[in-house]
């Protein structure tokens, strides 16, 4: 094991991202992304630094851990604790007066929430006057949130879905770098599961569109295909036996919607000429 994967395991015990480490070493989130990547290796006062907050030797984080190759992928660690606030500023005062600590990120987070660390976990005060598209519904009786974090969100996603234990909503995003998405216990709680996602473009590989995961078509499983739509793939096969030709002038009945989507103005002949290159290079049409 690589001083890298070391910090990056370790990281992940303390319940910690790669931002959050970052601003305790004083140093850019791209500079801890490349120590566990073994793009580059930490100061020797970085390592020391680091060996305080992770509460182990300096020989920990430089040598191999035997039980480390035991630990499964993208493991769930148990995330921040969401208090959902009527009086948002009187409990800010608060908590900062008996968290003897000022909060974290309010320059970011504005009046939306605040975040307190004790012994490296957060307590994150949730303004209930403005949590809408976020944790959960203003009205609800429940002022709890549990928080979950996976180092990669999609592969969380499919996974929590299969499982087919309640209800899962989309990926959803706070903000550009905050994405998440809930799931609900049989009480009607609420569970959000954060992480790290980046947002490739799909595009179905039989009619051709662009694709977002709420349109993904479904596996016999239930699972997710990036592959097709779920217009055209539906538990496991197609969802009509037709030819190339036919799904090129199905297409071109949604020409004004292509136009707009893709800033273009193509009259019926020009869309199916452009369709007609294109389409023997998807998967479903490949000879």
């Amino acid at each position: 094991m690589t001083i890298g994967e070391q910090i990056q395991r370790i990281r992940i015990q303390k319940g910690l991202t790669q931002e959050r480490l970052a601003e305790m070493l004083d140093v850019s989130r791209q500079s801890v992304s490349k120590w566990e990547m073994g793009q580059a290796i930490p100061d020797v006062d970085k390592i020391i630094r680091m060996s305080e907050l992770f509460d182990v030797s300096t020989d920990t984080l430089l040598l191999r851990d035997p039980q480390a190759a035991d630990e499964k992928k993208n493991p769930l660690h148990l995330g921040s604790v969401y208090l959902v606030v009527k009086d948002f500023e009187r409990s800010v005062e608060f908590y900062e007066k008996f968290l003897d600590q000022k909060v974290d990120n309010r320059c970011r987070s504005g009046n939306k929430f605040v975040e307190f660390y004790v012994d490296n976990k957060c307590i994150a005060l949730m303004n209930e006057d403005n949590l809408i598209g976020h944790c959960t519904d203003p009205h609800s009786p429940y002022k709890f949130v549990q928080n979950y974090w996976v180092e990669d969100l999609m592969t969380e996603y499919e996974r929590v879905k299969a499982l087919d234990i309640g209800h899962v909503t989309e990926i959803l995003e706070a903000y550009p770098t905050y994405h998440y998405f809930h799931l609900t216990d049989p009480d009607n709680n609420i569970i959000e599961v954060t992480g790290g996602y980046h947002m490739d473009t799909y595009y179905c590989q039989s009619c051709g569109m662009k694709m977002q995961p709420e349109e993904y078509g479904k596996n016999a499983d239930g699972s997710a295909n990036l592959e097709y739509c779920k217009y055209c793939w539906t538990d496991g096969h197609f969802s009509k036996d037709e030819t190339m030709e036919e799904k090129i002038e199905s297409n071109l009945q949604l020409l004004d919607e292509i136009n707009k989507e893709n800033g273009t103005s193509l009259t019926p002949d020009e869309a199916k000429a452009e369709m007609m290159k294109y389409f023997p290079n998807l998967k479903r049409w490949k000879k």
